[in-house]
């Protein structure tokens, strides 16, 4: 068996959601997600200015902001933490030939922890804020991003409320086919990272394309409505590492919503091992 490793070198082979102790996989134990997603498209000339190359955006020009409300994970040794990411519609023009799927723009996640491990082993763009649990409001459900108190994001789904996991369906109900779950396109994280002593170069420069349909999944209920994101723009002063992070998603218009959806789903641990690729 290869052993993993990742900074700091000299104690051993690490430790995360590819590897655990004594060598341990994380494959096919359960995950409990809240998952609330609101899309809506924009003008594809402006999404092309914040997608990089070899990416254009796709035909239709879709930004789908999802925040994950987990309840656990095995390789936390069932802690949990939530993420608000951003994706955009869009298609890789590689060597292969073109690939529509969904560009993984930005990740923000409220543990360490998984920040470090996806940036480091996964090249997932990945950087912290408070994400706190989703809360009923006002007859429906908001979810916040915050960084020292400066919130920067929030996603508001309408005339629905978060109810007690049902862990009673869970026996009840089976698993669908994981082409059709939460991921039915592939996801690609452009991996960057920079030279320590060429500035402007690159140490590491590819694209990592995880394939659809990687995770077992079942799901124990579904909404369907309407919601919003709405972005607050930043000055250096709010967020002094990633404000035009946050002010490239809020200049892209909002040209027509695609709706919001609230889903409770269970999925099975998948350590990407096997299915993760890269694309030249």
């Amino acid at each position: 068996m290869t052993e993993m490793y990742r900074m700091p070198i000299g104690f051993g082979p690490s430790l995360g959601p590819r590897q655990g102790p004594g060598g341990r996989r994380f494959t096919g134990e359960p995950i409990r997600t809240n998952l609330l997603t609101c899309s809506y498209r924009t003008d594809p000339q402006r999404l092309a200015t914040v997608l990089p190359a070899p990416f254009v955006p796709a035909p239709d020009p879709l930004v789908t902001v999802r925040v994950l409300h987990n309840l656990g994970f095995p390789w936390l040794a069932g802690r949990a933490y939530n993420y608000f990411e951003v994706l955009f519609r869009a298609v890789h023009r590689g060597a292969a030939g073109e690939t529509t799927g969904e560009f993984v723009a930005v990740m923000w996640e409220s543990m360490a922890d998984p920040i470090i491990v996806g940036r480091d082993e996964a090249g997932h763009p990945k950087l912290f804020a408070d994400v706190p649990a989703p809360r009923n409001v006002d007859g429906g459900v908001l979810c916040t991003a915050s960084w020292e108190g400066f919130e920067f994001a929030r996603l508001e789904a309408d005339g629905v409320t978060l109810a007690d996991w049902p862990y009673d369906l869970e026996e009840q109900t089976g698993f669908a086919d994981p082409a059709t779950g939460m991921s039915p396109l592939p996801r690609f994280n452009y991996k960057y990272i920079p030279s320590t002593t060429e500035v402007g170069k690159a140490a590491v420069d590819e694209v990592v394309m995880i394939p659809a349909g990687v995770y077992q999944q079942k799901t124990l209920s579904r909404w369907s409505g309407t919601g919003r994101v709405c972005w607050q723009r930043a000055r250096w002063e709010d967020l002094p590492t990633f404000a035009q992070v946050v002010n490239g998603l809020a200049g892209l218009p909002q040209v027509e919503p695609a709706g919001a959806t609230l889903t409770q789903v269970v999925k099975l641990t998948n350590d990407l091992r096997d299915d993760m690729r890269i694309l030249i």
